[in-house]
């Protein structure tokens, strides 16, 4: 009798390389993480985030869980009629984070952003799922150094 736990009709295990062309590579996760949030504080001529800036960040990390990366691009995307004070203190966080995280170098706008994020969705389902897990990790690194960086 065999020590190994097994479910029956669980999915195979992935093979490595299927795992490798995730391209998601944890060790980097934290680094591009603070990278992100240092040059949303350098685009904002700031050196600490306020609770405002910190609320914004938790919440894109749980709204990436519960709702998606699609999700997410659409809210930021939304038109300014649906506007409001949470969503005037989010969005440019969100925007931010979200971009960088799509293009670290050369962000998109929110429209390119959303452009870019449909497009994977429709066209290339597996890279979006590869795209939207990163964003699920980036999100519990994007929560640390925001606490670290946060005003007292």
């Amino acid at each position: 009798m065999s020590n190994k736990l097994t479910r029956p009709n669980a999915p195979p295990t992935p093979s490595v390389s299927v795992v490798n062309s995730c391209q998601i590579l944890p060790e980097q996760m934290s680094l591009s993480a603070h990278q992100h949030i240092q040059t949303y504080l350098r685009n904002r001529h700031q050196q600490r985030l306020d609770k405002n800036d910190l609320n914004a960040v938790l919440r894109l990390s749980q709204h990436l869980r519960v709702f998606g990366l699609l999700s997410a691009v659409g809210y930021v995307n939304q038109s300014n009629a649906q506007g409001g004070e949470v969503r005037t203190r989010t969005v440019p966080v969100w925007e931010s984070l979200l971009g960088q995280m799509i293009n670290e170098t050369h962000p998109p706008s929110r429209e390119e952003l959303m452009e870019e994020v449909v497009r994977m969705a429709k066209n290339e389902p597996q890279q979006y799922m590869t795209t939207w897990r990163r964003s699920l990790m980036l999100g519990n690194h994007w929560n640390f150094w925001a606490r670290a960086y946060v005003e007292d």
